[in-house]
């Protein structure tokens, strides 16, 4: 059991404050939640969070939610915004883009909103950002990672920022994309295969390093894409992709389909390493994957988290909160979001009359937030991407994500 109130999980909310949603109401004497004011009333605002938190997504959105309460709760502890309360209202969008619109909408249409995190896929993100940007709602996504979500459909060639207040605490893929075809040459890889899953995270991360793997003199020797529903099983993708005779193949998707792929093609007798971006970079990904795993590449956002002071606290601190799910590879993430969020409400709210008061302001603070993260410094471009952009490449050995070399790209 986590040490957090909880109210109700799932598609209501689980609440940090005072006071919960729709008329419920909490004791406002538990130091965890609440702060000692002698006696003045708190105003209340909420910071929602959307996820998925039921369904095949769920062991990474209940990671992202568990680090969003444990940052607001630590700054709750600390004080860190006086006079103001803060409730943590968790979403689920069930890794659908319906849930997050709709998700979206009830995060707008609450007075009290005055920012939100989420959502982790980039499909599910851009059905989010008109919503919160027509509202003016501070919205950062920990690990939606398609350029089009901070500089447009022309990214390459004529970058425009489409929402002033939306942020991201990950690289995007035109980052982590370049740095595994910059890996794999550097390894000796020639020929590589290329399959993606159609969405707008897997086709985008396919597409970056399909780029930077030719421009490095690499040759793409067959491509493909695979379905997302229903079994994965991939028996005609596997006999191409045997013909052809790659010495990797790279995958632009999920760990639902790329790590069954990969066991899969192995199985067949192909013997070659898996690649792909940060959402393999998952404990579901090892066992779909099988036995025959071992040598898989993944990326993930900035340096090894075990290996930052701010990382090894909030390793130390989730722990600590003994939360039934693990934090996986986008708690961290959600974490350092969560706090860009947090410095900047520190800013804002104390002189706000009204959390709707204090959107725009918060939004634009978000832009000069700069903090030491869990995986390095947290800071934002003109565009709303963290800066400096790091990558670190990971490999699978002994049954579990090892870090191989981490990239700087700025």
């Amino acid at each position: 059991m986590t040490d957090f109130r909880t109210v109700v999980v799932g598609m209501t909310a689980v609440f940090v404050g005072s006071s919960a949603l729709m008329g419920c109401s909490a004791a406002t004497d538990d130091p965890a939640t609440s702060q000692d004011t002698g006696g003045s009333a708190l105003k209340t605002a909420r910071i929602y969070v959307v996820a998925p938190m039921s369904g095949e997504g769920a062991g990474l959105g209940l990671g992202v939610r568990n680090s969003v309460q444990l940052a607001v709760k630590q700054a709750l502890q600390r004080q860190d915004v006086p006079g103001w309360n803060l409730e943590v209202v968790p979403l689920d969008d069930a890794s659908e883009r319906a849930g997050a619109k709709t998700a979206a909408e009830k995060a707008a249409a609450d007075e009290q909103t005055v920012a939100v995190i989420g959502s982790i896929y980039s499909g599910l993100t851009s059905e989010m950002q008109p919503i919160l940007g027509k509202a003016g709602i501070a919205h950062v996504a920990p690990s939606a990672t398609s350029p089009n979500l901070t500089k447009g459909e022309k990214f390459a060639t004529a970058p425009k920022r489409p929402y002033d207040n939306f942020f991201r605490v990950i690289a995007p893929d035109d980052a982590h994309g370049p740095t595994v075809a910059k890996y794999m040459r550097a390894n000796g890889i020639q020929r590589v295969a290329v399959v993606h899953d159609n969405d707008d995270y897997g086709k985008g991360l396919a597409e970056a390093f399909t780029k930077a793997f030719t421009a490095a003199k690499g040759k793409i020797v067959a491509t493909g894409t695979v379905h997302t529903t229903g079994e994965p099983s991939f028996p005609g993708l596997v006999n191409t992709l045997v013909k052809a005779k790659p010495q990797a193949v790279f995958f632009g998707g999920q760990d639902p389909q790329g790590g069954p792929l990969s066991g899969q093609f192995k199985e067949a007798g192909m013997h070659v390493p898996l690649a792909g971006g940060d959402a393999l970079t998952t404990d579901l990904y090892i066992p779909k994957a099988g036995p025959l795993s071992s040598g898989d590449i993944s990326t993930s956002a900035g340096a090894p988290v075990e290996t930052v002071a701010a990382g090894k606290k909030y390793l130390a601190d989730y722990s600590a909160a003994d939360f039934t799910e693990t934090a996986t590879g986008y708690g961290p993430l959600a974490y350092d979001a969560t706090n860009a969020v947090l410095q900047a409400l520190s800013q804002t709210l104390p002189s706000a009359t009204t959390p709707k008061d204090a959107r725009q302001s918060t939004a634009q603070a978000l832009a000069k937030v700069s903090f030491e993260g869990t995986s390095g410094k947290v800071a934002f471009d003109e565009f709303g991407d963290i800066t400096p952009r790091v990558v670190t490449v990971n490999v699978l050995k002994s049954g579990a994500w090892k870090p191989a070399k981490t990239y700087t790209l700025d």
